[in-house]
């Protein structure tokens, strides 16, 4: 109840178009949890299916641990794991606040709450049918859509993974693993692919540091 009326109060107040960062931190953090900011519009979230929550618990356990070990190890000097956590992007021109279903970031430094994109290493989306078009669809440029493939790539975030659920979001099908790449600015390159029942493992990278995986590891 509480996000409808936050959303009718965004309509009536006109704050569905050319809303900035600032009044998107004005809004009730209920209704921003089941919207994000594309552009300066606000939009509604798809709802998270079991499956969809099944992998993305499976895979912070994981990302998690080896995000621990690599600053155990002296990778970097301070990183967090988390889920499901607000990314501003940029704020102008069009404001744009995402929510990837699993990030790294670096830690934010005393007095500072709000993570930016150039806080991220590691950017991941589970994609199921319901939500392919937005995370990884083909951008649009006379009607302004643009995919979160897209504007991650443009925040300057390094390392993105596409998480793909089998067709009744039993299992993970696969995990492409994508960096930004040195020829196009702001696009991303394709550096693996581990697929279920095809590669042995569901995860085997270096980048954005050491993180490996088996299939059995990720079942729910």
């Amino acid at each position: 109840m509480a996000a409808l009326a936050g959303f009718r109060l965004a309509e009536k107040a006109g704050l569905l178009e050319d809303v900035s960062v600032a009044r998107w931190d004005a809004l009730d953090e209920e209704f921003c949890r089941d919207h994000e900011l594309d552009r300066g519009r606000l939009i509604r979230r798809e709802s998270r299916s079991p499956g969809h929550q099944s992998a993305s618990v499976r895979l912070i356990i994981l990302i998690d641990a080896a995000t621990r070990k690599a600053v155990g190890d002296g990778l970097y000097p301070c990183l967090r794991a988390s889920q499901d956590l607000d990314t501003r992007l940029w704020d102008a021109p069009g404001a744009t606040v995402r929510r990837p279903d699993v990030l790294v970031y670096r830690c934010l430094e005393e007095g500072r709450r709000r993570v930016w994109g150039y806080d991220l290493v590691l950017a991941v989306e589970i994609v199921s049918p319901s939500s392919k078009r937005t995370d990884t669809g083909r951008d649009n440029r006379r009607t302004g859509f643009e995919s979160k493939m897209t504007q991650y790539a443009l925040a300057g975030i390094e390392h993105y993974w596409i998480v793909r659920l089998k067709p009744d979001e039993s299992a993970i099908a696969s995990i492409e693993q994508w960096q930004l790449g040195t020829e196009y600015r702001g696009a991303y390159a394709k550096v693996a692919t581990w697929t279920n029942g095809e590669t042995a493992e569901a995860v085997s990278t270096k980048l954005p540091f050491p993180i490996e995986a088996t299939w059995a590891d990720l079942e729910f």
